[in-house]
């Protein structure tokens, strides 16, 4: 047995296996690798024979560089080009389109076409340009004939098709379908990085005979960060045919060694395989590439990738196609992961619901959890949950030692302070140095603040074995310009299948966010709990007992970090609003706010800088508002406002009023603002709480999905 010690906890590889289909063009490595962006070459750039370059000063006003077959598609000698106008070759028409463009953005919104004669034949040539530093790169390539493939109506099959994706896995399967269909190339693949940087294989189309390779996966060591970035960078790399000669780009004679070396024109698609690409690909025989990018806002996502042992020509047209059909799959995919998400909230949301009915029942945090517990633990897909206060601990499912809980509670009060902290190797972290675990892997431990001490709501999860199918042994570089014999080549690349233990599923981001929210809910039922048993003991001592009943009316009223009320006390100012409407046929609104790009923030900046965000929002919006409005904080970086009075058209001045308030909230760790979407709900006579809020909550979705920093109403909702 072989055992890998560079991967946290436990890795181990215990067969090698026999590869179960022959390295070539199918192999998953190689078509990841043949996807990196090429480094700065250490010779004179050079291009694709498909098409040809040229670079401008960022004045448009002078070629700088241009390809040597320029003459092929332009028909104008390059001595005629270097050093002149790039109207001589392009039109006027054409410079000042690309000028204009420019102007507001670093690249062209879409392609544009001039038509030249070329071996007696009128061509059509699309041309692209983008700012690169002080240049202006042009691409220029012929847009072939597509015969009697009708590439709009297949594209549009494909984009209906995505649209319809009712799950991320459908959406994927339906991705390299459709590319495949519209590149006609031999195998498309989709690839993720996963949380700890490593590839793997979501989904294939492939041609028959080849071998799948769906599932395997590539270790994050051999693409680190900065190779990940380049990926991002330049969406888009395309091979048509390896065995190609390349094409120099020839600089103008005026230009010195030391500008030319500024130039940077790697990011155009024409650019050729770079040394380390073309080793690679020729030793398994691949000869052509197309790879996209998927991007999300926090970066690179993965890689669709299409790789064929043949060289398959790629008319502009079709590549374009690909990447729109990409392009609108990402969309979709992130669309339909934060809906995902927003279920799950809407979830934990309606079990905070009722936690509000309990807080005026007086029950405990121990109540708490034997009332809801197997629902959370299904929610947050845990094995044990455990709640510390001042006064007890409570526990249900598989959870560690109460002595353990005790401790770690402790050490997390003293080493981490307030704020989430989770794990997915806890017995690999300091805070649980020595303790009984009894078998729980991960936690996700949310604060539970109060007057005294601070309470936690820990949830844990068991050990999750997984197995693993490496391509080339992870912890050797199995990138060779010269893998020598075929027994050598065999070994290099065979697939390694590798157990991995000691480890929990990983924490997602708004289980992490849904927890916070159920700490501050039981954090409040532990102060209700406190008081009860305060009232119990302490009858006699009035003073004490006012002082702590006030207490008690501040936290059931009013959010705790922002200082507005809370969602109880924002629920019964809209029934004593909906009572009194009902009762003299009154209007009035209800705005629903959501700050855009919230995780964004705190991803970015910091939950420290999130939360004085938040409390610089509240303040500013309640600035805007008139004396009769109320605002509330309901959850998250969601706020409530309840316009008393108002119609639907004043509901809409104050939302204008409160996106201004927004968008002007500046603080010291973030220079730069955020903007908010809301939703604007009308009074109407049979409407009960929960359908006045839900009209708002679908108004202000619709803003978000409208572009956001906009205010819809519910209108026709």
């Amino acid at each position: 047995m072989l055992c890998s010690t560079d991967r946290a906890p436990v890795y181990c590889i215990y067969a090698l296996l026999e590869p179960p289909f022959t390295l070539k063009s199918d192999t998953l490595v190689q078509a990841f690798q043949s996807s990196v962006p090429p480094s700065v070459p250490d010779t004179p750039l050079s291009i694709q024979p498909c098409g040809c370059l040229l670079v401008l000063d960022k004045d448009l006003a002078r070629v700088l560089q241009c390809s040597a077959n320029a003459e092929q598609y332009l028909r104008v000698a390059v001595d005629d080009l270097l050093d002149h106008r790039p109207e001589h070759a392009l039109g006027k028409r054409l410079i000042g389109k690309i000028r204009t463009e420019l102007r507001a953005a670093n690249r062209l919104s879409g392609p544009l076409s001039i038509q030249k004669v070329i071996d007696g034949r009128k061509t059509r040539l699309q041309v692209n340009a983008f700012q690169s530093g002080n240049s202006v790169v042009v691409e220029i390539e012929p847009i072939t004939p597509l015969g009697n493939r009708r590439l709009m109506g297949t594209v549009n099959q494909w984009l209906t098709k995505l649209s319809r994706a009712p799950t991320p896995d459908s959406l994927i399967e339906i991705l390299v379908a459709g590319v495949r269909d519209i590149t006609r190339f031999e195998r498309v693949l989709v690839f993720h990085f996963d949380d700890e940087g490593h590839g793997v294989c979501l989904a294939e189309s492939l041609a028959k005979g080849l071998s799948p390779v769906l599932g395997q996966r590539f270790a994050a060591s051999d693409y680190p960060e900065s190779q990940r970035e380049k990926f991002a960078a330049r969406e888009v790399r395309s091979i048509p045919d390896l065995g190609a000669d390349g094409i120099p780009v020839m600089s103008s004679a005026t230009l010195s060694e030391g500008v030319v070396r500024e130039i940077d024109a790697s990011g155009t698609v024409l650019r050729a395989p770079s040394r380390r690409q073309r080793n690679f690909l020729d030793d398994f025989n691949a000869r052509s590439l197309l790879s996209v990018a998927i991007v999300s806002q926090t970066g690179l996502w993965g890689m669709v990738t299409c790789i064929s042992a043949t060289p398959t020509p790629l008319p502009p047209t079709l590549r374009d196609a690909a990447r729109t059909l990409v392009t609108m799959a990402t969309q979709r995919l992130f669309l339909l992961k934060a809906r995902m998400e927003s279920s799950f909230l809407l979830q934990v949301q309606e079990s905070r619901d009722f936690l509000v009915e309990d807080v005026k029942a007086g029950l405990s945090p121990s109540d708490m959890l034997q009332k809801y517990g197997s629902e959370w633990l299904a929610l947050f897909r845990a094995g044990g949950l455990a709640c510390k206060t001042k006064g007890e601990i409570s526990e249900i499912g598989l959870t560690p030692p109460l002595k353990t809980v005790a401790t770690l509670a402790e050490r997390l009060e003293r080493r981490h302070g307030q704020g989430v902290w989770l794990s997915s190797r806890l017995k690999d972290d300091p805070v649980s140095d020595g303790l009984d675990l009894n078998g729980c892997c991960g936690m996700l431990a949310a604060p539970m603040p109060g007057e005294d001490s601070a309470g936690w709501l820990m949830f844990f999860r068991r050990e999750h074995d997984r197995t693993f199918y490496w391509a080339g042994r992870p912890q050797a570089d199995a990138l060779v310009s010269s893998p020598g014999d075929g027994r050598d080549l065999r070994r290099t690349f065979s697939i390694w299948q590798e157990e991995v233990r000691g480890t929990s599923e990983h924490w997602k981001p708004v289980e992490r966010l849904a927890a916070a929210d159920l700490g501050e809910d039981l954090a409040l039922l532990a102060s209700a709990s406190e008081i009860t048993r305060l009232n119990e003991m302490l009858r006699e001592e009035q003073q004490a007992l006012a002082r702590a009943n006030e207490k008690l009316r501040e936290a059931v009223s009013h959010d705790s970090l922002t200082g507005i009320w809370n969602r109880y006390r924002t629920e019964q100012e809209l029934d004593k609003e909906l009572a009194k409407a009902r009762r003299h046929k009154l209007p009035f609104c209800v705005l629903l706010l959501d700050i855009d790009h919230f995780k964004q923030v705190n991803d970015t900046w910091g939950h420290e800088a999130g939360d004085e965000l938040l409390r610089h929002i509240a303040c500013d919006v309640t600035g805007v508002l008139r004396q009769e409005d109320h605002i509330g904080r309901w959850g998250g970086e969601e706020f409530v406002v309840v316009a008393t009075g108002a119609s639907r058209a004043d509901g809409v001045v104050l939302a204008e009023r409160i996106l201004a308030a927004v968008a002007g909230v500046r603080i010291t760790q973030m220079p730069e603002g955020v903007t908010a979407s809301i939703g604007v709900a009308t009074w109407r006579p049979e409407d009960k709480r929960k359908e006045l809020v839900a009209r708002a909550d679908k108004a202000m979705y619709a803003a978000k999905t409208g572009g956001r920093n906009r205010i819809e109403t519910d209108q026709g909702l």
